[in-house]
This record gives structure tokens, C-alpha cells and sequence, in this order.
């Protein structure tokens, strides 16, 4: 009996899924801050805070000067594996070609993944040495135009899939999209200013 109570209670913390938080009280995580004419980025006051200062190009142009900020870090994670990533954000100064997002895959600044949200609509962005490579696009309407406020962003990766998620609602689902890096990421696109706060990964 006492057996079989301890392989049910192995069996239970196995299957209990681990969890990691950074609330930007410090940079636990060795988030990467910069300040300089493109923007800044810096932990303070218990926020992540991301100001871009350029002003943007279309998203969806060719361009080697780029036209965003980001920040990274590298989660103890195994992205072979499910695992569910999450941030809150704020957002100011969202007009047609300024978004801000999560970064999946990072490799370095021109190589990674990043799921978008602009004032028209969210994205899957790809790009491959600062170029883009591939894109989805789909609508929301329930972002304000001039202000985002008490967002939440989520994405879902399971075996072969990743699901996107604004404030609880599917935005976005691509299949067949492998991840290789276990870097991770927040971005903002042209001139405007974000705060995340409450990141969350699960696995």
C-alpha cells in the first residue's frame, strides 16, 4: 500500500507543470536594456519599460536600418515541449505602423519570431537577418486606437502548433512552425511607449 501511494504521489509532482514569473522587480532573467537613438529599454519601478524613439517603416517593407526595439532573454525551457508564455502590457502611441509584441525563437536582433499587435490587427511576423520571411495577419477590433491599456498577450505552443492570444481571445493560430532557440522576447515597432509587467511561462 505504501508503495503505491508513493508512485501516485511521484506520478502527481511529475505531472505538475513548472512555472517561471519575473514581475521586473529585478532582472532575474538577464533581460537585455539599452538607451540610444533608436530607444530605450530598462527595468524600473518594477516594470519593463520600452520607449521607441523612430519612427517607423512598413512592417512588411525590406529595410536594414531598423525601425524597433527589443529586449531577450534566454527561458530554462525546452521548446520541443508544450509550454505557455504570457506577458501584460500598456501601451501608448499605437497609430498604422507601430505595434508591439512577444518574441518566440530569438536568435539574435535579426533573427526570431514575434507575434504583433497593432491598431488594425495582430501578426506573425518572421525574419531572417533583419528580413521578413513569412507573415499571418489576422483582425481584432478591440484595440483602441490612440491608447492600449490592460492588455495580456499569451502564446500557446504545443506539438506542431502556436496559438496567440489577446486578453484571453484567439487571435492567431500557425501550424508547422518549429521552434530551434529557447530566447524570448518583447518588442516594440516605431515611435511609442510600452510598459510589460507580469511575465509568466509555463511548462
Amino acid at each position: 500500500m505504501k508503495i503505491f501511494f508513493v508512485s501516485v504521489m511521484i506520478a502527481l509532482s511529475l505531472s505538475v507543470n513548472a512555472q517561471i514569473t519575473d514581475d521586473f522587480e529585478t532582472n532575474k532573467m538577464g533581460w537585455t536594456e539599452y538607451s540610444g537613438k533608436e530607444g530605450e529599454v530598462v527595468i524600473a519601478d518594477g516594470v519593463m519599460r520600452m520607449e521607441g524613439k523612430k519612427d517607423a517603416v512598413s512592417l512588411w517593407g525590406f529595410t536594414t536600418e531598423p525601425s524597433f526595439i527589443l529586449t531577450s532573454c534566454y527561458a530554462p525551457i525546452d521548446v520541443t515541449k508544450d509550454f505557455e508564455f504570457s506577458v501584460d502590457a500598456s501601451a501608448r502611441g499605437m497609430s498604422d505602423n507601430n505595434y508591439i509584441g512577444i518574441i518566440l525563437d530569438y536568435i539574435d536582433d535579426g533573427n526570431y519570431i514575434a507575434f504583433t499587435v497593432g491598431k488594425e490587427g495582430v501578426a506573425l511576423v518572421r525574419y531572417h537577418e533583419y528580413r521578413l520571411i513569412g507573415r499571418k495577419m489576422a483582425e481584432i477590433k478591440k484595440i483602441k486606437r490612440s491608447n492600449a491599456k490592460n492588455l495580456n498577450f499569451k502564446v500557446k505552443s504545443s506539438y506542431q502548433k502556436m496559438e496567440f492570444y489577446v486578453n484571453d481571445m484567439k487571435a492567431l493560430e500557425v501550424r508547422y512552425l518549429p521552434l530551434t532557440s529557447n530566447g524570448i522576447g518583447l518588442y516594440v515597432y516605431g515611435k511609442q511607449k510600452v510598459q510589460f509587467d507580469n511575465m509568466s511561462i509555463i511548462q
